[in-house]
């Protein structure tokens, strides 16, 4: 029967409704049936329809929490997986997602009615997970100049990070000695790090394990936002200078362990206190010099080739801060200005092969390149068809050169400045740690100012010159191509082997290219490729073109079996 409740009021309509004598879950399957049909007459009255029932009856489940709708699908008989807890920690470490990315893609899941655990819940595994770690603020050297504390977080005990990866990897078979690669009785640490992306990470690594280098196998022990200078990585990574030394007497299961040294050469010389790889003396394992190096090594002297160790890095550091610590005379000290970070034996320190590769592989490339140049000029001068054609060539060649050893000046000046700047900043940040007292410290901050300023002078100038240089060499080229035809060939080459020049980055190569551009087809390809110019052109200039393509093709061609020598994973003799 229906009523109106009010002249304006919705109809009401007055029906039965059979009370349950017993609770649907001692009733039988007949009743339930009963009750089914009873209530679906039901909610088709109170939604306007069956089709709207249902949409009600979606309503009313999706506002229930996520536990009851999970309860009411297992009631309902209707199987669903959920994923298990730990699944989304394993989907960010396998796909290497990082919050962001996670976060977007548990959006995504749902859709699909997959929940996975919350952010806090996925933290609070990583944490239950680690070994504790910390964060402090410390004094840090920014690209500015100035020194402004920065957060640092970092594991205070390394040796406990250690032992705990250990024994993770041993609980699950995945320890190998690599065929006897690696001394049965020991555990080979890799301890290293790098800049980039504006912070610096210390990282752990294994080496124990069938991929020692990959990303699932590096374990940042240490995080900071700032530029690896002596001075921050003394203030962020110094605390783990005594617990390298710990380390490298520990015996894990009968097992000793040993400490290895990787990162690129600059950061292995700031560990070890070396000035740089510009330095008299830049070799990292022996004391060798830049004239020395020369030289074949039966023509050089006995000194030349002795090798550096811990103590005589201490003993040359002692001699040098004696003397007055003056950046200057850091040769007659085997340019070792700064105590040791991290006392890694040197003997353990990894060659960087790659990086090797990439800086030794470009000189070699602009050496080439530069000589393809010249020839270049002697094409057009011998088959100039405009008047001046060979003249403003050879004018442009020679500006081109002018250029680059300007460049290349400026830049040994400006790596000598910031090398007296990092310098500045960790005698004023650490010399009280090294017994330097507050008058002796303002003395050695006053010499390495004015001989700052003075290199500063004299960047700035040939940075004028160079790009003085390069407007001329732009006005010379009257706006037309710079490439000469032999020059013009060598890109071609490195296109059709997939081989790139990073545009943005000074036309460096990348790790895989040079690997690559230091096979024998690249490099027949590549030296060939002038003198097919030529004999097309000009064959009289080919007897030069035929000399530039041997004289290269040696030299690459001896580099790539030099590089063969070291780029392993053997130790190097």
């Amino acid at each position: 029967m229906e009523v109106k409740s009010s002249p304006h009021g919705r109809p009401r309509l007055l029906t039965t409704v059979t009370r349950g004598a017993v609770s649907t879950s001692e009733a039988s399957e007949r009743t339930k049936r009963r009750r089914r049909a009873e209530q679906k007459s039901m909610d088709a009255i109170i939604c306007g329809g069956s089709d709207s029932a249902q949409l009600q009856a979606a309503s009313n489940i999706s506002v229930m929490p996520h536990g009851n709708q999970e309860q009411l699908l297992m009631d309902a008989g209707i199987s669903r997986k959920s994923p298990q807890p730990g699944t989304a920690l394993a989907i960010k470490a396998d796909m290497q997602l990082p919050w962001s990315q996670l976060r977007k893609l548990k959006t995504w899941l749902r859709e699909f009615g997959l929940r996975l655990e919350s952010e806090q819940a996925i933290r609070r595994s990583i944490q239950d997970a680690l070994p504790q770690y910390a964060a402090k603020e410390v004094p840090m050297l920014q690209k500015s100049g100035e020194i402004s504390m920065v957060a640092a977080v970092y594991f205070p005990d390394l040796l406990a990070v250690v032992q705990h990866f250990l024994s993770m990897l041993d609980s699950k078979s995945m320890l190998t000695w690599h065929e006897g690669a690696i001394p049965s009785d020991e555990i080979w640490l890799k301890l290293g790090g790098d800049h980039g992306g504006g912070s610096f990470k210390l990282c752990l690594q294994i080496a124990n394990v069938s991929h020692p280098n990959s990303l699932a196998n590096t374990i940042p022990v240490c995080v900071f936002n700032g530029k690896d200078t002596p001075a921050n990585l003394k203030t962020a990574i110094g605390l783990y200078g005594e617990q390298v030394t710990t380390l490298t007497k520990e015996v894990w299961h009968g097992k000793r362990l040993a400490v290895h040294l990787f990162g690129d050469y600059e950061y292995q010389t700031v560990n070890y206190g070396l000035s740089g790889s510009s330095g008299v003396h830049p070799c990292l394992h022996c004391h060798c010099t830049k004239r020395a190096m020369d030289l074949p090594r039966c023509e050089r002297e006995e000194r030349d080739s002795e090798p550096r160790s811990l103590q005589s890095l201490q003993t040359d550091y002692a001699k040098f801060k004696d003397s007055g610590a003056i950046i200057s005379r850091a040769k007659h000290y085997h340019n070792v200005i700064r105590e040791p970070i991290l006392p890694v034996p040197v003997a353990n320190s990894v060659v960087p092969a790659l990086h090797l590769d990439l800086g030794i592989y470009s000189l070699l490339f602009d050496v080439f390149v530069r000589d393809v140049r010249a020839l270049d000029a002697l094409l057009v001068a011998t088959s100039a068809s405009a008047p001046g054609d060979s003249e403003r060539f050879a004018k442009l060649a020679a500006l081109h050169e002018q250029h680059q050893q300007c460049v290349t000046a400026a830049a040994e000046k400006s790596q000598q400045a910031a090398t007296l700047q990092q310098h500045l900043a960790y005698v004023a940040l650490h010399s009280h740690e090294q017994g330097v007292t507050d008058n002796n410290a303002q003395d050695i901050c006053s010499q390495i100012q004015a001989e700052w300023k003075s290199v500063s002078d004299d960047a700035a100038r040939m940075t004028a010159e160079a790009n003085n240089l390069l407007q001329q060499c732009q006005a010379a080229a009257k706006d037309k191509d710079l490439c000469g035809p032999c020059e013009s060939a060598i890109e071609p080459v490195l296109q059709a082997h997939y081989i790139q020049r990073q545009a943005y980055h000074g036309g460096a190569f990348i790790g895989n290219h040079v690997h690559r551009a230091l096979t024998p087809p690249v490099i027949s390809a590549l030296t060939t490729a002038p003198a097919a110019v030529i004999q097309q052109r000009c064959p009289q200039l080919l007897p030069d073109a035929k000399a530039i393509e041997k004289r290269h093709a040696s030299l690459m061609t001896g580099y790539a079996d030099c590089t063969s020598s070291f780029s392993h994973c053997n130790k190097v003799s």
